[in-house]
């Protein structure tokens, strides 16, 4: 887009009058650039020839020169004629008309110029003031935002506040219910002193008239606002017999106590016992029964003898009757050999049943009587044939232990002894760990069953300590509290019978104070006691660890 001029030059002859048009082409940048550019086009020396000779030419020269002047004067400029001699040029205000042309051009280029670096300045400043717009508009909007945001923040803690207004509320409510309550329980509390005062002076002037009046009558003590007890007795007075016989019933109740757990484990143990023997017996039915032929006995004969032992161990009665850890490893064994056979016949149950229902028996594996029984007869007469050599054998190691040998062969022999009683020392070693470990077992158990029971009669006795104490405080108030009741007043007119009242009554006091003060002793005693047995069985323990140690460096000297 562009703004198109034209300028119109009148010629001074009507022959050559002619129009010279120059374009200038304003062209706009795009709007980010902001820019102008004035486009003058540069004309050649040929058209610039054409046009010069277009506006003067040889016929119309003072035409244009007369032109000139009056253009330049009403422009200001001085005449280029001569004033002296009328129509000739004068070269002088020609060639200052000229510069002064020339000097204004110049001017308005710089002027231009100027004016386009001004635009130039202009559209960078829009620029930037439009991205400066830009900027803080984000920055109002996100302003904006913030605002909401804090606004609902304000909105929440407004709530918030209004809710622990309405807590405050309601705590002061409460506060002041309470400060209600107290104030009555306290108007209460006084009416029930004032009403306890007069209480205290009625009794006390009705004591003060029965001794006055009833001298010769024998003094007798009135129970007031009498509380029974729940099962209508009549409780008894605490002295020294009472509270052992107390302690003593709480003994016997522990005791008692104690033998029914015992009772209950005895019967439970008895009961799993019962349990472990039936299920002996129904594994040892299960298994195969022993065969009496001594062929079938060669086939199974380490498993029958184990299973013969197993049973010959288990069927004594005196193994039930005895503690479980004497029996423990005993039992564990022979289960875990009896459980190995039963596996075993199991499994070779489900072979022969596989092998029948897949048809692995065929007729050449089956063995006829004939056939096994002369092989019974063949394995017999291998056996007789060994039990033979080895008769021969240790007949021969009798004779050359009678007669005099070589020192290799009794080095041999000593070597054979001393492996032999080796190995019965690792296994007599083996069995003290295990009988070790079962003690150590034992014993930590014992001494944590002595720590239980120390730290529960101590709580026990501080307990005892502690309502003991609670006994003689509240005991010892009531004694105070009938002191300042009996006022000398109240007794001026007393005789010697008031004495004796008095001397009563502290005598009835005196045996309280002195079981609530030779009581907490035993608390002590016991804590006492405890320690002594405890120092007793661990100084015990000591000597039997010094006494296996000793056997175990014996032991291992004997070996060495």
């Amino acid at each position: 887009m562009g703004d198109w001029k034209t300028i119109t030059v009148p010629a001074l002859s009507s022959d050559s009058k002619n129009i010279f048009q120059y374009t200038s082409e304003k062209k706009m940048s795009p709007p980010s650039l902001n820019t102008q550019v004035l486009r003058l086009p540069l004309p050649s020396s040929k058209s610039m020839h054409t046009f010069f000779s277009a506006f003067c030419t040889e016929e119309n020269i003072e035409q244009s020169i007369s032109y000139l002047n009056r253009e330049l004067t009403t422009l200001g400029f001085p005449s280029i004629y001569a004033e002296s001699k009328g129509k000739e040029l004068n070269l002088v205000s020609v060639i200052n008309c000229m510069n002064e042309l020339l000097v204004l051009q110049h001017k308005n280029l710089r002027a231009q110029e100027e004016v386009e670096m001004q635009h130039l300045k202009l559209g960078s400043d829009m620029d930037h003031l439009q991205n400066c717009y830009a900027k803080l508009k984000e920055q109002l909007e996100l302003s904006k935002r913030e605002v909401v945001g804090l606004q609902e923040r304000d909105r929440q803690l407004q709530s918030k506040n209004r809710n622990l207004h309405q807590l405050l509320k309601n705590e002061k409510d409460e506060v002041q219910k309470l400060q209600n309550i107290i104030s009555s329980r306290a108007t209460q509390y006084n009416h029930d002193m004032k009403r306890k005062e007069r209480e205290y002076n009625k009794l006390k002037e009705r004591l003060h008239q029965l001794v006055m009046n009833k001298k010769d009558k024998k003094i007798a003590m009135d129970v007031l606002n009498y509380v029974g007890r729940a099962d209508g007795k009549r409780g008894a007075w605490r002295t020294d017999k009472t509270e052992a016989r107390n302690e003593e019933e709480m003994y016997k109740a522990l005791l008692n106590d104690y033998e029914q757990r015992q009772k209950q484990l005895l019967m439970e143990n008895a009961e799993l016992k019962k349990v472990l023997q039936q299920m002996k017996k129904e594994i040892i039915s299960l298994l195969p029964p022993q065969k009496q032929k001594p062929k079938e006995r060669s086939e199974d004969g380490p498993v029958l003898s184990d299973l013969e032992e197993d049973i010959g161990e288990l069927n004594k009665e005196n193994m039930w009757e005895l503690s479980c850890e004497t029996v423990r490893e005993q039992l564990t064994n022979s289960i875990r050999k009896q459980w190995r056979m039963l596996k075993n016949h199991v499994e070779k149950l489900d072979n022969q049943v596989s092998r029948v229902h897949s048809g692995v028996l065929n007729d050449k594996d089956v063995i006829s009587r004939e056939d096994h029984e002369l092989e019974t007869e063949k394995l017999e007469l291998e056996i007789q044939q060994c039990k033979e050599m080895i008769k021969t054998q240790q007949q021969l190691l009798q004779q050359q232990l009678m007669s005099p040998c070589d020192d290799d062969t009794t080095l041999l022999l000593q070597d054979c002894y001393l492996l032999e009683e080796r190995e019965r020392l690792q296994e007599e070693w083996r069995l003290f760990r295990e009988q070790k470990k079962n003690f150590e077992k034992e014993r930590r158990s014992f001494t944590e069953a002595a720590i239980r029971l120390g730290l529960e009669r101590k709580a026990f006795e501080e307990d005892r300590g502690a309502w003991l104490k609670q006994q003689f405080l509240s005991m010892t108030a009531d004694y105070k509290h009938s002191e300042n009741v009996t006022t000398p007043s109240a007794f001026l007119g007393s005789s010697d019978q008031g004495s004796r009242l008095l001397n009563s009554t502290s005598q009835q006091r005196k045996p309280h104070c002195m079981l609530s003060v030779s009581v907490p002793a035993e608390p002590c005693q016991t804590s006492r006691s405890i320690s002594q047995n405890s120092s007793n069985a661990t100084s015990k323990k000591l000597a039997e660890d010094n006494n296996l140690n000793q056997w175990e460096e014996s032991d291992q000297e004997e070996t060495e």
